[in-house]
């Protein structure tokens, strides 16, 4: 099972930069729905798409969704992506597009890890820091009048190549990672699926400690998952507070470790088949 680690470029490492319920200055819901779509169309255009198995995609779709009624924006309309990519990563963009790639897949062990991170990137939808991102991007640069001409396009594409403040500050990761652990649990699914799937990144590190040593960090560079991510040991102690304060166990019963029709272990081997 390949699990070499491939940085995203820069510029696709999306979003920044609100709390949740802060309610947006310049972009409305509609316009965040059609930037996202623009977004989407010119990541698609930098990434491939996973097009085999149709089995890979739906599982996944299945278990956002079923974890979309839980989120704090339940009636946007969401769209979950399989990128036929190596790199270990997930990530969201404004308006409810969220993407998981082929090496993440390949490399959990369970449906509930890939919930777990999908939720993660569902808390940033929800709590709009793509919208606030962008927001800061636009006034910045002075296209808020493109905005106002519906030129989507054209404001997408300049964020997308120049990646221009789109990246997550710690906070807004730490928030997501909270976010995400409740989603998690409220949808069904073990949430300490987050702190294994944490553990397992861990063991790539090295034990290096991204705060203290990023340049032996193989992770110093990556994209969404990674990328001005808290030290992963920081991470695992957060969610680790969090599910005491819960109350969840880790052999916690009623809570589901794998979800859709297969396993995490099933999609692994239609992916590592080629197909």
């Amino acid at each position: 099972m390949n699990r070499m680690l491939v940085a995203l470029p820069a510029a696709m490492t999306l979003a920044s930069c609100a709390g949740l319920g802060q309610e947006s200055l310049l972009i409305s819901e509609q316009q965040e729905v059609e930037l996202g779509a623009e977004f989407h169309s010119q990541l698609l255009a930098e990434m491939p798409e996973y097009t085999g198995d149709p089995a890979v995609a739906a599982w996944v779709t299945a278990i956002g969704q079923s974890i979309v009624p839980s989120t704090d924006r339940p009636d946007l309309a969401y769209h979950f992506t399989v990128l036929d990519v190596e790199d270990i990563n997930a990530f969201a963009v404004l308006g409810g597009y969220v993407y998981v790639t082929r090496g993440l897949l390949m490399s959990a062990s369970t449906g509930a890890e890939v919930a777990a991170v999908i939720a993660h990137e569902l808390g940033h939808i929800s709590a709009r820091h793509g919208v606030q991102a962008l927001e800061t991007y636009v006034i910045a640069e002075g296209l808020s009048e493109l905005l106002g001409q519906g030129d989507l396009g054209q404001v997408v594409s300049g964020a997308v190549q120049v990646g221009a403040g789109l990246a997550y500050s710690q906070d807004q990761e730490r928030e997501s990672d909270q976010l995400g652990v409740q989603y998690a649990f409220d949808a069904g699914y073990n949430p300490w699926g987050l702190v294994h799937f944490f553990q397992y990144l861990q063991t790539l590190e090295g034990g290096a400690d991204p705060a203290t040593d990023p340049v032996s960090s193989v992770f110093s560079d990556l994209g969404e998952l990674f990328s001005t991510h808290p030290p992963t040991n920081e991470r695992i102690q957060n969610v680790k507070e969090q599910l005491g304060q819960i109350g969840v166990g880790e052999d916690e019963q009623g809570l589901a470790w794998e979800g859709g029709d297969a396993t995490a272990t099933d999609i692994a081997g239609i992916l590592a088949g080629g197909r």
